[in-house]
């Protein structure tokens, strides 16, 4: 899958750093605010495990959940999560945990993101959606969309998409230049 963000991605990194700052998961699903004078290692914090920047499965957000404005008057929710999630289109793990993580991943059998998912049923993960980072999928046939999901019949899409990004960097880039230039084609 090819990953595409919106433009503004440091301004939004920098909201949702303020808003997982103030909210610390304590591993019990519970939210606990902590205020913004407390001193982290992190601009994102000190008490997490593993932040989902992207993920094409996110559970709904808890009504009491920190948001950030994002493009176009779009709202960003920030919340703890323990599993339900798929897919990882970009997300951040602390050096503390990243050890952790790696041996989780050895003794699990599931793809990736079930395995990631799973592991944030133990462990403190963040979550934010509308996502930050999504899959772009591009103009053309339908049936290059996904390497382990078939299209039935194809299709064809004319115009590049993003889910949820407003301003995508990708169609940004191909507006600036051209798929001609990028691609080296003619």
């Amino acid at each position: 899958d090819d990953a595409d963000w919106d433009i503004a991605l440091k301004s939004q990194l920098q909201n949702f750093a303020n808003r997982t700052r103030t909210l610390s998961n304590n591993g019990r699903n519970e939210s606990l605010w902590i205020t913004s004078e407390t001193v982290t290692h992190s601009p994102y914090g000190d008490d997490w495990d593993l932040l989902y920047l992207g993920s094409c499965a996110n559970p709904p957000a808890p009504d009491n959940s920190p948001t950030f404005p994002g493009e176009a008057g779009q709202a960003h929710w920030v919340f703890p999560v323990n599993g339900g999630m798929s897919c990882l289109y970009g997300y951040a793990i602390n050096a503390r945990s990243a050890r952790t993580l790696m041996g989780w991943l050895l003794d699990v059998r599931d793809p990736t993101d079930f395995a990631v998912s799973s592991y944030c049923g133990h462990f403190r993960c963040i979550a934010v959606w509308p996502e930050l980072i999504g899959t772009h999928k591009p103009a053309g046939p339908q049936t290059k969309d996904s390497s382990i999901q078939s299209t039935d019949g194809g299709g064809f899409r004319e115009k590049g998409v993003t889910r949820n990004v407003v301003h995508s960097a990708i169609l940004d880039m191909l507006a600036r230049f051209g798929p001609t230039e990028l691609n080296g084609s003619v």
